[in-house]
C-alpha cells in the first residue's frame, strides 16, 4: 500500500471519529445549534479523506481532481461555521462560489498541462485565505465567543500560517525544480491534516462542552438564588432584585429563566365564580398588584 494512501485511511479514521463525537454531542444537547456548521465541515473534510483514498483507483482527471475540491468546500463551511459562532450572517452562496471558482481554476490546470506544477501553490493560498479569514471572523466577534472559541482561532490562524509557508515552499518548487521542495511540500501537507482535524474539531467540541457547562453553572446558580429567601413587598408584593431595584415578580422570574402563566387558585375561584357571586365575577384580566391601591 502507498504511503499517502496510508496516510490519508489514517487520516479518515481519525475524521470519522471526531465528526461522531461532534454529532453525538448536538444531539444530545439542544442548545449547540450552532455546532451543526462544525459538523458539516468536520463531514465534509473527512469525506474528501475518503475520496484521496479511492483516488488512486480512477484514472480519469475530472474524479481525481474532486477530493481537493472537497477539501476547498470543508474550509469554506469553516468560514460559515466562524461567522454563525460570532452572530453574524450565514451565506452560503460565498462558499458554492469559493468552491466553484477553485473548480474552474483546476480545470485550468487539467486543459492546460504545462501549468499543472502551480496547482499546489494555487490550493495552499486559497486554504490559507479561508483559514484566516475564519479565525478573524472569532476574533472579531463578540467578547464571549472570543473567550469560549480562543483556542479554536488559534488552531486556525496556525493552519493558515501552515499554508502561507506552504504556498511559499511550493512557490520555489516551481520557479527553482532542482530545490527538492517538492517531495517535501507533499509529505508536511499529508502530515498537516491529521494534526489539523484533530487540533481544530477537538478544540471546537472542548469550547461548546465549556459553553454548556458554563450555562449549566449559570441556571444552577439561579436555582439556588430561587430557592433562597427573596425579599417581597408585603403591601404590593414586589420583589427586589440583585441590584436592589423592585419589580414584579413575574419579572423577577423571567429574568431567571422562570416561565409564568398566570391561574386562578381555588380560592379566588370560590369567591368571584360562585352562582352568588356571579356579578363580581371578572371580566377582564386579573387585578394589577404592582403598586398599592388608593
Amino acid at each position: 500500500m502507498p504511503q499517502d494512501t496510508l496516510v490519508y485511511i489514517v487520516n479518515l479514521i481519525i475524521g470519522a471519529i471526531v465528526a461522531g463525537l461532534m454529532t453525538q454531542h448536538w444531539r444530545t444537547n439542544s442548545d449547540a445549534l450552532p455546532i451543526r456548521f462544525w459538523i458539516v465541515a468536520a463531514w465534509t473534510l473527512t469525506a474528501a479523506d475518503l475520496m484521496f483514498v479511492v483516488r488512486p483507483a480512477f484514472d480519469s482527471g475530472l474524479v481525481r481532481m474532486l477530493p481537493t475540491l472537497m477539501v476547498t468546500a470543508g474550509h469554506a463551511v469553516l468560514v460559515l461555521a466562524a461567522r454563525r459562532t460570532a452572530g453574524r450572517t450565514v451565506n452560503w452562496q460565498f462558499a458554492a462560489l469559493v468552491v466553484l471558482l477553485h473548480g474552474l481554476s483546476l480545470l485550468a490546470f487539467l486543459a492546460v498541462p504545462a501549468i499543472t506544477s502551480w496547482r499546489t501553490v494555487t490550493n495552499s493560498f486559497l486554504w490559507a485565505g479561508l483559514s484566516l479569514g475564519a479565525a478573524l471572523t472569532l476574533w472579531r466577534g463578540p467578547q464571549d465567543v472570543r473567550r469560549i472559541m480562543l483556542l479554536p482561532a488559534i488552531v486556525l490562524a496556525a493552519q493558515g500560517v501552515f499554508h502561507v509557508v506552504r504556498t511559499a515552499m511550493a512557490t520555489r518548487a516551481v520557479v527553482q525544480p532542482g530545490t527538492g521542495l517538492g517531495g517535501l511540500v507533499q509529505l508536511l501537507g499529508d502530515l498537516e491534516v491529521s494534526l489539523f482535524m484533530v487540533a481544530l474539531f477537538v478544540s471546537v467540541l472542548v469550547s461548546f462542552l465549556r459553553q454548556s457547562n458554563e450555562q449549566l453553572r449559570t441556571a444552577l446558580e439561579d436555582v439556588r438564588q430561587l430557592s433562597s429567601m427573596l425579599p417581597i413587598c408585603s403591601w404590593c408584593d414586589k420583589v427586589r432584585n440583585d441590584d436592589g431595584y423592585w419589580t414584579r415578580i413575574e419579572q423577577y422570574l423571567a429574568a431567571h429563566r422562570v416561565a409564568v402563566t398566570h391561574s386562578i387558585c381555588d380560592s379566588c375561584a370560590a369567591t368571584h365564580f360562585t352562582p352568588g357571586n356571579a356579578a363580581a365575577a371578572p371580566t377582564g384580566s386579573p387585578p394589577d398588584k404592582s403598586r398599592p391601591p388608593a
